[in-house]
């Protein structure tokens, strides 16, 4: 003991001797720190006192800064009171009593975000940079500063950043505590200066802690510790710890707090809680906003390491999504960590993968996984993630579902897909899997992504430094039907690399979709990827594909080696571009050494079957060949459907028979207009049909080439056959310009290809011609046919009558691309037309008018010109009348686009051998508008035919030589058309059968007829008028009205009947003034004079117009004509209207009235009605002739069948000196005598009136006249 305090003695005199040279200890203390840190240090004051047991420090003024005058760190003033024995027992110092004031401690930014002091400056170790913590080390120091009595006051940290400045100030900050326990207590404030510092009102951070000694006092001291947080002054801080590669905190809010609890001197546990409203996280162009954050952690103790666990979740996450990414969240909401020494690893619960590749650079992940991240920007749900480091060794394991990756170099992308994903290091595998729709994309082999039912596979990957080599294995695929297995590899480098592909498909069903997507599009060259996506398809039943491709700077083309073969049936595959293609292919394609071949064993086109074929692809040149076989209708098909050629008029051929030939083609892709072509074939046709004109040509044989070298082309060869009856021969090179035609054949055959036959007479044209023709071809295509006609009769009138033997020359010349065709025909005819603007412009001219050429026509339309010397109707009629006779042989007009005008001029038109005048006609028709104006000394007038009127036809006719045209309808009619019999002559009773009504009927339009001026020799009459209304059952003249000198004659005429028969019903009604002027009009005898007429009549009989018989006859008769005269009795009229013949019944009366004169008998009056009905005509009541010297009454019926009268006849006799008894006695003996005795005895008395009657019978060109007696 006494040692020990003797030595205890000694040290505090030792001691209190070093104290007593503390002004000359500090110069070596600043030596001390300038050698430590490298720059100057000063210190004010520096002295050290010995209070009892404890050492008392006390420091002012130290300081320290850059030669260029940073300021490093500075102190106001220490005050520091060391517990001897408590720091000898602890073997640490311990002051139970520190105060510190006016401390300021200064950061700078270097280089890449290191925060240190300017050189020379260097920091102590202790605050470097990185230094080496544990959890030990961290527990001593905890330790160390929590058995200290601390007061700090006025603290402040100044980090001077590249851009910016900030401050974290503490105002005070106390640690405070007895035996029993210790308390630490302060706040800090950030801020851009110790004024701004010391406005907050609420810290940034505010600590407290508790500690408590232990058994063994504070070396198993225990602790809690409580840390509030207010985050929005952290952003500054943030930005200005912030690394390049981090992303910028834009905004935050809120509060965090942290829990610490120590037991036996260790950190046991540590707890935190986080709600923020808002945080906002910017990297480049990209935020992410996250609001109303709630977090909660926990860390634990585990031996030498521990556990952790977190939860938390965002209210809202806003970020920019990728396309596609699913709706989980963007963040694990649920954490657990655990650490021993040496190992770690962190597992998560659910996150979005597109999250975590958006924001790699901010994890701390493997190079294997970061580097997958960067390169195939991986997107789907991570369902759980465990990452960690054992013995410095990583390890990554990841369960994906819906993972979609992009391609990266030659490695393929796709997607969805659900995977299992293990990371070591630098090396990673893929498991993966999918029952469901999906892709897998291989961009610069295959033209489009694989479109996948199911897929499965494994992909492994190694990095090895810039190295990568990526691997898949056991790939098997549905891609869109088809089986396909095999791997892929891909190896890179800095300027080197190579890729790899080996699969096997089947059943690929290309059917409706282009074959092309199944092959490697994308290492093809441009001509033959053109090709093939050409509409190029089939049914793939096996196939492979092995290919070979180095990649980077130093790789050529010379090592690229690629192999396809595929087996195809029901193929489909294009001859040339733009050419028809080929179908039902069954055959093997073959692509090797950027070669490809195919073999055809069988195929068709359009019904043109090729066999033993072959199609080539060599150095973007196309070469095909095989052997041909169709029948006529699939030859014509696929001709139509050949490029560059317009062959759609062969619509209107119907072939018969096959043709065998061969096909030869060489097409370089790049220089399409190069294309050599070679077809043979060989035609054996048994007919060939032109529709439109039924034309057939028979047993058509020939050997053809179509040859082509670039733009030189053209067809050789010949052929021959039968047409219309005669034999046909083409002789053809069009390459040099020519195509000789050769022909004979009947007129006949010509007729009747307008469906004319000689059944109905005999045809205009008869007899045999030859004929021959030329095409030409440059330059421009012309064709040109001929023939002399020799062996050819015209029946036709002159100047178109020919006898056989007579050459009569006949031309056709036609230029196809002026579209002008010219005709002559001997010096008979010429026509000429041309298309001009889509329209046709033509002339045809007849006559001496074809001895002249005209002007090729520019008007749209046909000009038909006439002149010739006779026109003989009923010769053209007899000539022509096979052509239009029969069942359809009605010309119908329709409405004709092409407008056609019409001259004609003849000085004669012949009947019957003589000149009946002279007629010329001019006219025109367009779009149904029809004119023509007709003079001449037979007829002159005007004809127009609109088809939008109601009364579509229209006659004007100015003047008519009515008798020169009755005497052509004479002329004997068929018997469908009999004509009228002359209606001047007497009634004739025949008895015809009643016309039916003719189909014609209904194609005649409505119209009407007015001629105002009918010559009958040198008399004159007219006006006429009439309308008429026509259908298929139906003929009407409404109203018609004819005006004959003072008479007009007005009513209506209906013709009526079916196919059967007919009947005419007709109203007329004549009034006017002398009935004479209207007999001289018609150039008949006058029988008869008056001043006034009415007769009205109705009748309907059986048969046509024309057939009018009164014995058939049913209607009424009505007349009455006033103060006129019988002038004869011998006339036509008189005998027509069989009503009374004067003639015969006065001669046989003898009867001599003395005021009959040679004037003829006057009358003042004749009236009457008679009805027909049954072949009679019977008298309604008397018929009466009013005259001054009697008064006639006729009552009874004419038999109009047996031409028979059965009538009586009063004749009212005033006896006057006018009429002697003598005269009567005369004519009538005993009625005379009687009269006269009378007379003698009555005198005055019978000078009145005296009645005669006679009976007429019999005959009416005969009758019989009896006297009935007087009265």
């Amino acid at each position: 003991m006494a040692s020990l305090l003797g030595s205890i003695a000694v040290v505090l005199l030792l001691l209190r001797l070093a104290i007593s040279q503390t002004d000359a200890l500090t110069p070596r203390i600043e030596a001390l720190l300038e050698a430590r840190i490298g720059v100057p240090v000063t210190i004010e004051r520096l002295s050290l006192t010995l209070a009892r047991n404890d050492l008392l420090l006390r420091l002012d003024g130290l300081k320290a800064e850059t030669p260029e005058g940073q300021a490093l760190f500075s102190l106001d003033h220490a005050g520091l009171r060391l517990d001897f024995w408590a720091t000898l027992a602890n073997l640490a110092p311990i002051f139970n009593d520190a105060r510190i004031s006016g401390t300021e401690f200064h950061l700078y930014e270097g280089i890449g975000g290191v925060w240190q002091w300017p050189e020379p400056a260097e920091l102590p170790s202790l605050i470097a940079p990185e230094p080496d913590v544990d959890l030990a080390t961290l527990d001593d120091w905890v330790g160390l500063i929590l058995r200290q009595r601390l007061w700090v006051h006025d603290t402040r940290m100044v980090l001077h950043g590249s851009e910016n400045t900030v401050m974290l100030h503490a105002q005070t900050l106390l640690l405070t505590g007895d035996e029993r326990r210790t308390r630490l207590q302060g706040a800090i404030n950030i801020a851009e200066s110790l004024q701004q510092a010391r406005e907050i009102p609420l810290p940034a951070a505010e600590i407290k802690l508790e500690m408590q000694p232990g058994r063994r006092g504070f070396s198993d001291f225990s602790a809690a510790l409580q840390l509030d947080i207010q985050l929005d002054q952290l952003v500054v801080l943030a930005d200005m710890f912030r690394p390049d590669h981090v992303a910028y905190l834009e905004q935050a809010g809120g509060r965090a707090r942290l829990w610490g609890r120590w037991g036996d001197a260790r950190l046991e546990e540590a707890r935190i809680s986080v709600d923020v409203p808002q945080l906002t996280l910017r990297h480049d162009v990209q935020y992410a906003v996250l609001r109303d954050i709630e977090a909660n952690g926990l860390w634990q103790r585990d031996g030498d390491g521990g556990k952790a666990w977190l939860s938390g979740d965002a209210q809202s996450v806003e970020w920019a999504q990728p396309v596609g990414v699913s709706d989980g969240p963007a963040l694990p909401r649920h954490w657990s960590a655990s650490h021993q020494p040496g190992r770690w690893e962190v597992r998560t619960s659910a996150f979005e993968l597109a999250s975590l590749t958006a924001w790699r650079d901010y994890v701390f992940l493997p190079e294997s996984v970061t580097r997958v991240l960067q390169t195939l920007s991986p997107r789907g749900q991570v369902q759980g993630l465990h990452v960690g480091q054992r013995d410095g060794q990583w390890g990554v394991d990841a369960a994906i579902t819906g993972v979609e990756v992009s391609p990266w170099q030659k490695a393929p992308g796709g997607g969805p897909l659900d995977a299992w994903v293990q990371a070591r290091n630098l090396r990673g595998r893929v498991l993966f899997s999918s029952d469901g729709d999906s892709t897998l994309y291989f961009p610069d082999v295959f033209a489009a992504p694989m479109q996948l039912r199911h897929a499965e596979g494994e992909v492994e990957w190694v990095y090895d430094g810039p190295r990568a080599m990526v691997s898949g294995k056991r790939l098997k695929v549905d891609w869109d039907g088809a089986q396909v297995t095999g791997g892929f590899g891909l190896v890179t480098g800095q300027q080197r690399g190579h890729f790899g592909l080996d699969i096997d498909f089947s059943d690929v069903d290309a059917l409706e979709r282009p074959l092309a997507q199944w092959l490697p599009l994308g290492v093809m060259e441009e001509g033959l990827r053109s090709y093939l996506l050409n509409d190029i398809g089939g049914y793939v039943s096996a196939g492979s594909l092995r290919l070979s491709q180095p990649i980077g700077q130093l790789s050529t083309g010379a090592d690229f080696t690629a192999t396809l073969a595929l087996a195809i049936n029901q193929g489909h595959m294009p001859i040339a571009p733009g050419w028809p293609r080929l179908e039902d292919v069954e055959g093997r394609l073959k692509w090797q050494n950027k070669v490809l071949d195919a073999e055809i064993d069988h195929a068709q086109s359009h019904g043109v079957t090729a066999s033993l074929g072959e199609v080539k692809m060599e150095d973007e040149v196309l070469d095909l060949s095989g052997k041909l076989h169709a029948d006529g209708q699939a030859l014509t098909a696929f001709l139509q459907a050949m490029p560059d050629i317009d062959l759609s008029q062969l619509d209107d051929l119907s072939v018969t028979g096959e043709v065998n030939g061969d096909i030869a083609l060489s097409l370089p892709l790049q220089v399409p207009e190069a294309l050599q072509l070679e077809i043979n074939a060989h035609p054996r046709f048994s007919e060939i049909v032109y529709q439109p004109l039924d034309l057939r040509v028979q047993a058509v044989e020939g050997d053809l080439t179509w040859l082509q070298d670039g733009e030189n082309q053209g067809l050789m060869g010949d052929a021959s056959g039968q047409l219309l009856g005669g034999g046909v021969s083409a002789d053809i090179d069009t390459r040099h310009d020519r195509i000789e035609l050769q022909g004979n054949v009947a007129s006949a055959a010509l007729f009747d290809l307008a469906g004319l036959d000689d059944s109905q007479g005999r045809l205009p044209l008869e007899g045999q011609l030859q004929w021959q023709g030329l095409v030409s071809l440059l330059p421009t295509p012309t064709v040109r046919l001929e023939s002399r006609l020799v062996g050819i009769t015209s029946h036709l009138p002159e100047p178109f009558a020919k006898s056989a033997q007579q050459p009569w020359p006949w031309v056709i010349n036609a230029d196809i691309d002026a579209r002008r065709v010219e005709s002559r025909l001997a010096d008979v005819a010429f026509a000429r037309a041309q298309q001009r603007d889509g329209a046709v412009a033509g002339t045809l001219r007849l006559g001496s008018d074809a001895a002249s050429v005209p002007e090729w026509p520019s008007q749209a339309g046909f000009t038909i010109t006439a002149d010739v010397p006779r026109i003989d109707p009923l010769a053209w009629q007899e000539a022509l009348a096979p052509l239009f006779a029969g069942e359809g042989s009605s010309l119908s007009s329709g409405n004709s686009q092409i407008p056609i005008a019409v001259s004609l001029a003849t000085p004669c038109v012949v009947y019957q051998g003589e000149c009946l005048g002279n007629i010329s006609a001019a006219g025109s028709i367009n779009n149904g508008l029809a004119d023509l104006e007709v003079s001449g000394n037979i007829v002159t007038g005007h004809l127009v035919y609109n088809e939008a009127s109601s009364h579509p036809l229209d006659i004007a006719v100015e003047s008519i030589a009515l008798d020169r045209l009755l005497a052509l309808a004479n002329v004997e009619h068929d018997a469908d058309t009999p004509p009228p019999g002359s209606w001047w002559e007497e009634v004739e009773t025949q008895r015809d059968s009643p016309v039916a009504i003719p189909d014609w009927l209904a194609g005649v339009p409505d119209g009407r007829l007015r001629l105002a001026d009918i010559a009958m020799g040198e008399r004159r009459f007219g006006p006429l008028t009439a309308y008429w209304i026509a259908d298929g059952e139906r003929f009407s003249l409404t109203p018609v009205g004819l005006t004959m000198g003072q008479l007009s004659a007005r009513g209506e005429l209906h013709w009526e009947g079916s196919s059967l028969s007919s009947h005419t019903r007709a109203d007329i009604s004549i009034q006017g003034g002398d009935v004479g002027t209207a007999l001289e009009r018609l150039d008949q005898p006058v029988v008869m004079r008056s001043r006034s007429t009415d007769v009205v009549a109705s009748l309907d009989w059986p048969g046509a117009p024309w057939q009018l018989d009164l014995s058939q006859s049913d209607g009424y008769i009505r007349t009455d004509i006033r103060d006129g005269r019988f002038v004869t009795l011998e006339s036509a009229p008189v005998r027509l209207i069989g009503l009374l013949n004067f003639d015969n019944i006065l001669r046989r009366l003898r009867l001599d009235f003395s005021d009959v004169t040679g004037q003829g008998t006057a009358f003042d009056r004749v009236h009457g009605t008679a009805d027909v009905a049954g072949g009679l005509l019977t008298l309604r009541g008397p018929l009466q002739i009013d005259a001054p010297a009697a008064t006639l009454k006729l009552t009874g019926d004419v038999d109009l069948v047996n031409r028979e009268l059965d009538q009586r006849l009063g004749v009212i006799l005033p006896v006057t000196q006018s009429l002697p008894i003598a005269a009567i006695a005369v004519g009538a003996p005993i009625v005379g005598g009687a009269l006269f005795l009378a007379d003698q005895l009555f005198g005055d008395a019978f000078d009145r009136a005296t009645t005669l009657h006679y009976r007429v019978r019999g005959p009416w060109t005969s009758p019989q006249v009896t006297l009935e007696g007087p009265q």
